[in-house]
């Protein structure tokens, strides 16, 4: 799987949220594919990378733990999507 199917596959779930949780969710995609393309292959997609990169751009840590810890729990279920 993609990063871009991966994504395209959790929005889905993410239709009755409520606005506030699908904009932060879609800056927390966002902020991945500025990063990595959304052919990235979920192998490739170095979440230890990304924070770094994140961090390096000014975002402040709590919001970089914040995405990254979303990502680590996406991933985890990326199979069942």
């Amino acid at each position: 799987m993609t990063l871009g199917e991966l994504i395209d596959r959790y929005r889905v779930h993410l239709e009755h949220e409520p606005v506030g949780v699908r904009r932060s969710w879609e800056d927390t995609f966002r902020y991945a594919v500025r990063h990595y393309p959304p052919q990235t292959d979920l192998a490739e997609f170095d979440l230890d990378v990304l924070a770094a990169r994140l961090t390096d751009e000014g975002i402040q840590p709590r919001f970089v733990n914040g995405y990254i810890t979303r990502w680590r729990g996406l991933l985890s279920r990326a199979g069942q999507l």
